[in-house]
């Protein structure tokens, strides 16, 4: 049989969006099955006896073309009785309006967890369900998850989902600006105040260039945040962001590391680096940033710079804590018709067989086997870059719930981001004006 292999689950496109993730492959087609029952627990022998059709929905506006390569012909290949449906993203109708005409099939939806909370997605409008009785039933073993993957869902209020594929903020780094101004370069296991002191070395003009040691994608950042700070108080459902830790987090990893003589000149250029897909542009093309944290992903934007990546720095008093796990999921619905088959369909993505083929392909396991991690990246023309290190140095931060309201958060803060860099305003100002604007949206988005 000719072999195939298929790009993973949505994580490539997702990159500087909303959602964000990992990239990799999918286990060849004609990879052999583990013999014996299916079990859940590593075997990829999943099976599914009668001819069915399930409807798939992914959250990352892919094309049916796309969903095929990533997963639709991989399960035809592994069951054949299985007919994958594709529900195509409409920008016009709203998922919650999709459900409610009654013309909408979705048996299994595919998001990240940074989307699952906000308006209009899974939880929002209801479609979550509760796998622990499933999960149970077709004897999934959730120990050999890594644990984080598992609470970042489950904080939401229930094991709604299984990770099939994960993600986290990692420190790129232009070695060319480096070497330029002699300085060396970042390492796993450098704390803030390591990375600030490099930033303020790195920052400087020549030949009428601004660099800047440091940027980071600040709403991704946020999300992810090393201290599992919660946006928003899921039962007040208010920011709470005048507290010592908000502090903390905002001075030790944006303020101090950026407020350098230097930035104020190209502060326009950098807020694009703040939130959208442009500060991959930015800091591939413009290349006047020396270290850049954003999520672990596809790098075939940076393919002819001369980079690399280390861990992401960490507090002090939190040695190899890194950020917080970044999942992406499949969910049963509550309103499939088929869900012990869709379990099934599932069971083939948390099988060691496509974990394994996902890490050597540079996809982030979201198991704990230490022999499938260490296949990481074998399989990828970037063996000689530091990323295994990077993406497993630290170990995840506790997750935080999310809500629809976090990108309210985020950017209220990115937005005093600017004002506190030029001096304009202090550190308590600027987090009290960004939570009484936030605050205001939420009692507005909710009467």
């Amino acid at each position: 049989m000719k072999k195939h292999t298929y790009a993973l689950a949505g994580t490539l496109l997702l990159l500087g969006s909303v959602l964000a993730g990992c990239s990799g492959s999918a286990p060849a087609a004609d990879t052999p099955a583990s013999s014996g029952t299916a079990t859940g627990s590593g075997s990829a022998a999943a099976v599914v006896d009668k001819p069915v059709e399930l409807y798939f929905y992914h959250n990352g506006n892919i094309t049916e073309e796309q969903f095929q390569t990533m997963y639709g012909n991989y399960m035809k290949e592994k069951l054949p009785n299985v007919t994958a449906k594709f529900v195509p993203k409409d920008k016009n109708v709203s998922l919650a309006e999709m459900i409610s005409s009654g013309t909408t099939k979705i048996d299994i939806f595919i998001d990240s967890i940074g989307q699952i909370g906000l308006k209009g997605s899974l939880l929002d409008i209801g479609l979550n369900q509760d796998l622990t009785d499933l999960v149970k039933k077709h004897n999934v073993d959730l120990n050999r998850f890594e644990p984080t993957t598992l609470e970042a869902i489950q904080v939401m209020g229930g094991l709604y989902g299984m990770p099939i594929s994960n993600s986290a903020l990692v420190l790129m780094y232009n070695k060319d600006i480096f070497d330029k101004f002699g300085v060396a370069y970042p390492k796993d296991g450098m704390t803030w105040d390591d990375l600030a002191d490099m930033a303020r070395k790195l920052t400087r003009s020549e030949g009428g260039t601004q660099y800047v040691g440091y940027t980071t994608s600040i709403n991704h950042f946020l999300r992810l945040n090393p201290l599992s700070l919660a946006n928003i108080d899921p039962a007040a459902k208010t920011a709470a962001l005048e507290t010592d830790d908000w502090k903390k987090l905002i001075q030790e990893t944006l303020v101090k590391p950026m407020q350098v003589e230097g930035y104020n000149q190209v502060l326009n250029d950098l807020q694009k680096q703040w939130y959208k897909i442009p500060y991959l542009d930015e800091f591939s093309k413009t290349r006047n940033v020396a270290m850049f944290s954003f999520m672990y992903g596809d790098y075939s934007w940076a393919k002819d710079m001369n980079w690399d990546v280390a861990a992401l720095p960490t507090f002090a008093d939190k040695p190899k804590i890194g950020s917080q796990a970044y999942p992406s999921y499949m969910f049963v619905t509550s309103t499939s018709e088929h869900k012990d088959e869709a379990m099934e369909v599932i069971k083939l993505f948390i099988s060691d067989d496509y974990q394994s083929q996902l890490s050597k392909t540079g996809g982030i396991t979201i198991l704990k086997d230490e022999a499938i991690k260490q296949q990481f990246g074998s399989e990828t023309p970037l063996k000689d870059k530091n990323i295994k290190n990077a993406v497993f140095y630290n170990a995840f931060a506790p997750a935080a719930p999310k809500t629809r309201f976090d990108t309210y958060v985020e950017d209220g803060i990115r937005g005093q981001i600017t004002p506190l860099l030029l001096g304009e305003t202090d550190l308590n100002t600027a987090l009290r004006t960004a939570q009484e604007g936030i605050n205001k949206k939420i009692e507005a988005d909710t009467q």
